[in-house]
C-alpha cells in the first residue's frame, strides 16, 4: 500500500503519544481503557491540487499502558490536477519489550525490541495554557509552535497540527477507562513475524513502516524544515522550503501517478479499441472494465455501467474517451520529465 506505501503527521505526532516522567514507572496513569479517534487534515499541496485526510484510530490497552494496541485508518484524496485516492492503515501493538507492527501488503509482522529511549517528553518546548474537555474527560492543553495537545493522565486525547499550512487533527471521541481487557481483545493479526533491529538500522524496512502512516511521514519532514532552519539561524519559511516539504510528504503519491498515467493512457487507446467494435451492452462493459478500474486507483470513480447501448451512445461514449486520450496524451512527456508532486500538478492542470 502506498501515501500504501504511505501517507507520521506533523510535529510531535504519529500514534497515541506518551510523556516520559520520571516519577511515573508506567506509561500511563489508568491502568486500562479504550479511546476512540477521529482523523482530519488537509491541505493546498500546490496552486492546482488540494489534499484532504479522514479516517478513525483506536486505542486499548492495559497493565498501565506496558501493553496497548494502536490503529488508524482513514482515506488520502487528493483533488484538482492530480486525482489520487488511497486507503490507509497501521497496526502497532506495544509491551514493555517490544513494538510489532503490521505490514498489511506482505502479510507479516514487524517485531523490534525497544531502545533504551523508547520514550520521550512529549511536553518538550511546549506550555501548558489551561484545560479542556475532550469526549467527556477533563485534559490538559500544552501548546507550542504548530502543535496543541490535550493530555490526560499521559494519553493525549486530541491532538491539532499546523505546520506549513498542512493541518492535522486527530481527537478522542469516546473514552472508557478501567474496562477488562480480554487478551483476544489484544491479539495482532495472523501473520507471520519478522525480527529486526532497530527502524534506523534498516532503511528498508524503515521505508515500508513509513509508508503505511502519512502523518509520520509529515512529522519526520516537518523536523527536517525544523532543523534547516536552526542550522541556517531563521524562523522564516521560504516558499522554497515549503515545496520541498510538500513534495517530501507527497512523495508517494508522486511516484504513484508517475506509475499509473502512462498505464491510463494506454488503457484509453484499449478501451477505445474495443468500443468501436462492441455491438451490445455486455461487449461494451467488458471493454470498459479495466478503464474503470484504473481511473479509480487515480481517485476518480464514476458510475458509467452501460445499460442502454446503440450507435448514438457509442459515438457519445467515444467522444469522451477521445477527449480524455488526447488530454492525457499531450501530458505524458510532461509527466516523463516531472521531477515531484509539483512538477507533475503543473503538467496536468
Amino acid at each position: 500500500m502506498s501515501i500504501g506505501h504511505y501517507i507520521k503527521m506533523i510535529l510531535l505526532v504519529g500514534g497515541v503519544t506518551l510523556l516520559h516522567a520520571e516519577v511515573s514507572t508506567h506509561p500511563f496513569e489508568v491502568e486500562s481503557g479504550m479511546v476512540l479517534y477521529k482523523i482530519s487534515g488537509g491541505a493546498q499541496l500546490t496552486p492546482e491540487t488540494n489534499l484532504s485526510i479522514k479516517g478513525n484510530a483506536k486505542l486499548r490497552f492495559k497493565e498501565w499502558g506496558e501493553v496497548r494496541l494502536e490503529e488508524e485508518g482513514g482515506v488520502v484524496l487528493t483533488t484538482g490536477a492530480i486525482k489520487h485516492k488511497q486507503h490507509v492503515k497501521r497496526f502497532e501493538k506495544h509491551t514493555q519489550d517490544t513494538v510489532i507492527t503490521a505490514d498489511f501488503e506482505n502479510e507479516k509482522l514487524l517485531e523490534r525490541k525497544k531502545g533504551t529511549s523508547s520514550t520521550q517528553d512529549e511536553t518538550a518546548s511546549l506550555v501548558k495554557k489551561g484545560q479542556e474537555s475532550i469526549a467527556g474527560v477533563l485534559c490538559d492543553v500544552w501548546e507550542g509552535p504548530g502543535v496543541k495537545k490535550c493530555i490526560y493522565k499521559n494519553i493525549v486525547l486530541k491532538l491539532e497540527s499546523h505546520i506549513l499550512d498542512v493541518s492535522y487533527v486527530k481527537e478522542a471521541t469516546q473514552v472508557v477507562f478501567d474496562i477488562n481487557t480480554s487478551t483476544e481483545a489484544c491479539e495482532v493479526p495472523d501473520y507471520p513475524v519478522q525480527e529486526f533491529a532497530l527502524f534506523k538500522d534498516n532503511p528498508k524496512t524503515k521505508n515500508a513502516y513509513k509508508a503505511e502512516n502519512f502523518c509520520k511521514v509529515l512529522k519526520d519532514a516537518a523536523y527536517d524544515v525544523k532543523e534547516d532552519n536552526m542550522s541556517s539561524g531563521t524562523s522564516i519559511i521560504t516558499d522554497h522550503e515549503r515545496e520541498k516539504f510538500i513534495n517530501h510528504i507527497a512523495k508517494d503519491i508522486y511516484e504513484r501517478q508517475k506509475e499509473l498515467l502512462p498505464k491510463l493512457l494506454n488503457s484509453l487507446k484499449e478501451t477505445r479499441a474495443c468500443l468501436q467494435t462492441g455491438e451490445d451492452p455486455f461487449a461494451a462493459n467488458e471493454c470498459i472494465a479495466h478503464f474503470s478500474r484504473m481511473k479509480a486507483q487515480l481517485g476518480t470513480e464514476e458510475d458509467d455501467y452501460i445499460i442502454l447501448w446503440d450507435e448514438k451512445r457509442k459515438n457519445i461514449l467515444l467522444d469522451k474517451i477521445e477527449d480524455e486520450l488526447i488530454f492525457l496524451q499531450s501530458r505524458i512527456p510532461c509527466v516523463n520529465r516531472a521531477h515531484n508532486i509539483t512538477d507533475l500538478s503543473a503538467c496536468m492542470k
